[in-house]
C-alpha cells in the first residue's frame, strides 16, 4: 500500500491546486465518487473531473491529509481538515472528515465518506 498512499497524497496535490489534468491519470476509469453537490455517486474518470469542475466554479474546498491508515484488503482510510471557502474567500465550513479510499490496478477507484462533513 506505499504507493497508494504516495498515490493518494499526489491525489490531493492537484486537488487542492485544481489541477484536474494531473489528477486524471491517477483515476481508475471506473472510479465511483459520491456526489456532494446534487447526490447520489459519479461514476467514471470523466465524469468524476466534471464533479470537481463545477465543485471549483462554485467554492474553494482544501482538504489537508491529517493521517492515513491501512485498511485490508485495499483500502486506505484518510482523516483530513477539510475546509471549504466561497469565490470571494469567505469561509462555509472547517471541519474533520474521515474518508475511505479504495484502489483497483494501482489507481484511485472510490471513495467513501466514513464520518464527519
Amino acid at each position: 500500500m506505499r504507493h497508494e498512499r504516495a498515490q493518494l497524497k499526489k491525489v490531493y496535490a492537484a486537488f487542492n491546486t485544481r489541477d484536474l489534468g494531473a489528477l486524471a491519470p491517477m483515476l481508475h476509469p471506473d472510479v465511483e465518487w459520491p456526489n456532494g453537490l446534487e447526490g447520489g455517486t459519479v461514476r467514471g474518470r470523466q465524469a468524476v473531473l466534471d464533479y470537481f469542475a463545477r465543485q471549483f466554479e462554485t467554492m474553494n474546498p482544501d482538504a489537508r491529509l491529517i493521517g492515513v491508515r491501512f485498511e485490508p484488503p485495499a483500502r486506505l482510510v484518510a482523516d483530513l481538515q477539510y475546509a471549504v471557502k466561497d469565490l470571494r474567500g469567505q469561509v462555509w465550513s472547517d471541519t474533520r472528515a474521515t474518508l475511505a479510499y479504495d484502489f483497483r490496478d494501482g489507481l484511485l477507484a472510490g471513495m467513501v465518506v466514513i464520518g464527519g462533513f
